[in-house]
Parts: structure tokens; sequence; C-alpha cells
């Protein structure tokens, strides 16, 4: 009797460590560890708060692997998957992944998103990636209220929301007023809302351009500041100069008043030689420069800083003697103003000559001899009665 109790103690304890066996290779079986993996980390800056080893990993909706691991490292967490290797291939290697939750009470599980242009090469066994957003859960929504609600003091609330409510008792027509012309101007601002970020744009390279000139701005406003000072201390300075810059005033001023006429009538005189500057005032500067450009020469002629003149003489030809009427000067020139090359002529050509008709030609030399030539007295007085009998 006790050999058979033996016996059935013995196999109750291995039907129990059957049981258990089976038990362990059904949930083995169930969570994958027989599955063959694939190793793929995800780094993201949380996990959230109910992301737990085991969870799923999923693609398109389907799952294609489990969270082996969770582990904080530094900046953020850091997720450990196993990947079934057929699944693996399947992913591109620019994937996106987002940490998911199916209700806001939800456990968290991995979220593999195509890209809008998939990579034609899979990813790698081993690859991080980091994942681009976490679902936020309701858990900490409430702890983040609680932590709020911990920093505050409920008597001042107490009392800021009794002074609000107090504000507020019996003004909800004015502030439904407010909220609608507040609503119909934000709807006519929101048309000339680029315009304004258009010049809120130029407004900050203006502000730059000023913050650059900052310290001369500065400089200004010292200087002004000094001369402001001056002025103060100058004051009777000042003060007896305004009163000069008065008598020397009321002085012109009776000048000018006691020779009225005579100032309008030399401005009239003074008309047809100022139209006539007026109109050759583009020459006047070029022939200025081309006199300037050739006073060292002259200045060599003329013996420069030592006395004396150097000349190269010789004889020539005399011109026609003048003679009366034929030589008469004309007022007939016309065709300017002119520079004709000047201020810088170009060396060694023969500039432009502007025929004119006034009796003032380039110079001709006399081919013929003279006699009983005139005098000098008949040359230059020629035409006075009296003069040449």
């Amino acid at each position: 009797m006790g050999e058979s109790s033996k016996q059935k103690k013995f196999a109750a304890l291995g039907l129990v460590g059957l049981l258990a066996a089976i038990g362990i290779l059904t949930y083995a079986m169930f969570t994958g560890r027989f599955t063959a993996t694939e190793p793929v980390t995800v780094f993201s800056s949380r996990s959230g708060l109910v992301m737990a080893p085991d969870a799923k990993v999923k693609l398109r909706g389907v799952d294609i692997g489990l969270v082996r691991a969770v582990s904080e490292v530094p900046g953020g967490a850091q997720l450990e998957l196993d990947i079934y290797p057929a699944q693996l291939e399947m992913l591109p290697q620019n994937v996106r992944v987002e940490i998911s939750a199916t209700t806001i009470f939800g456990a968290k599980y991995v979220h593999f998103i195509d890209p809008e242009d998939p990579d034609p090469t899979p990813l790698p066994a081993g690859a991080t990636i980091s994942a681009d957003a976490v679902t936020v859960e309701l858990n900490t929504v409430f702890q983040n209220l609680t932590e709020l609600l911990q920093r505050i003091e409920p008597e001042k609330l107490n009392s800021t929301l009794g002074a609000i409510s107090t504000a507020l008792q019996g003004r909800g027509q004015e502030i439904g007023d407010l909220i609608t012309r507040s609503h119909a101007y934000l709807g006519d601002i929101n048309p000339s809302l680029p315009d304004l970020h258009n010049t809120t744009a130029a407004s900050a390279e203006v502000t730059e351009l000023y913050a650059s000139e900052i310290d001369n701005f500065l400089n200004v406003v010292r200087n002004t500041t000094g001369i402001s000072g001056t002025i103060v201390d100058e004051e009777p300075s000042l003060d007896a100069l305004l009163l000069d810059i008065i008598g020397l005033a009321d002085t012109a001023n009776s000048v000018v008043s006691s020779s009225e006429d005579d100032i309008t009538t030399a401005l009239s005189l003074l008309r047809p030689t100022t139209r006539l500057l007026d109109r050759y005032s583009p020459a006047l500067n070029c022939i200025i420069e081309g006199l300037d450009n050739a006073r060292p020469i002259a200045e060599d002629i003329f013996g420069g800083m030592q006395e004396g003149i150097a000349l190269n003489s010789g004889f020539m030809y005399g011109a026609e003697p003048y003679t009366y009427p034929n030589d008469l000067p004309k007022v007939n020139a016309s065709g300017g103003p002119n520079c004709f090359g000047l201020p810088n002529p170009t060396p060694g050509a023969i500039p432009n000559y502007l025929v004119t008709d006034t009796a003032n030609t380039p110079y001709l030399p006399s081919t013929r001899l003279i006699t009983d030539a005139p005098r000098v007295y008949q040359i230059m007085f020629a035409g006075i009665p009296g003069v040449g009998e």
C-alpha cells in the first residue's frame, strides 16, 4: 500500500511538471520566443507611461515584431525591437517611426509608417531610428495638471478668481459686443497679414542696419550734447551776434531800398551777359581745366621759378596789313558751346577749328611786297575823321 502511494505522488508530481512545461512552452510560442528576429533600436524623446516590453510593433496595422526592452538614456528613451526577418525586408531604409496608442488610456505600441518616397534599400538589421512623435496619454495630462496645482496656493487662486468674477459680473453683454467687434477687426486684418509679414521682415532689416550704426548715432548724440553746452555757455555772445545781425539787416534794408532802381537797372543790364554765360556754361569748365593743364607749359616758357623767358624766335612772313573797313570785326559767330577736345586734347593731333563769319580767319602769311605802308596811327585809328588825310 505504501509503495502504491509513492508511485501516485511521483505520477502527480510528473503530471504537474508536464503541465507547467506545456504552459511555459505555450507562452513562449505565443510570445514568439522560438521565432527568429532581427534587432532594431528606436530612440525617442520619451516612451510614454504605458510602454512596456512585449509591446507590439506594427506596420500598416499588421504585427511585425515585439518590443524586447525599454531603457532610459540621456536625452530620452531607447526601445530595443525584435523584428521578424520577413517583415524587416519590407521596411525601407528611410521608414518613419511613431510611438502611438490605441486609446487615450491604452497601452503604447511602435508604429512604422511608410515614407512618401520609399528608399529601395531595406532597413538593415541593427539599425537605429529616431521616433518622429509620441502620443500624449491622458495620464500625462493629469500628471502635468497635478504638478501645476501643487505649485498654486489655493487662497491666492481663490482671491484671483473672485476678483475676476466680480469684474465680469453683469458685463456679459459688453464682453459679447467686445468679442464680436474683435472678430470683425480680425476679419479685416487677416487679408493684410502677408503685407504685415513683409513689413515686419523689412523692419528687421532696418533694425539690423540701425543696430550696426548705433555707435555713430551715440557719437552724434554726444556731439550734439557738447554743441548744446557750448551754445548755453556762449549765450551772451550769441545774443550780441543776433543783435549785430539785426542791425546789419536794418542797414542793408535801408541801402537796398534807396538803391532799388539802380540795382534793378544793373540786373537788367547783366541779363544778356548772364544769358550768354548760361548758354556757354558747359564749355567754361573744360576751358578752365584746359588752361590749368597748359599752365605748367606756360610756366616753363616764362622761366618757372626763375627770372627770364624762354623763346624760340625766328623770321616769318608778316600778315596782310590792317585795312579799313575790310578788317572790321563781326559779331556773327554761332555754333557753341563746344570743348573741341579740351581739357585733354590728343597730343600731336590737329584740333578742330570752328569756321565763323567774324573776319577772324586762321593765320595767312603775306605773299606780296607792300610799299608805302600806312603808318601805325593810321592802322589804329583808321575811319576816324581827319585820320589818314
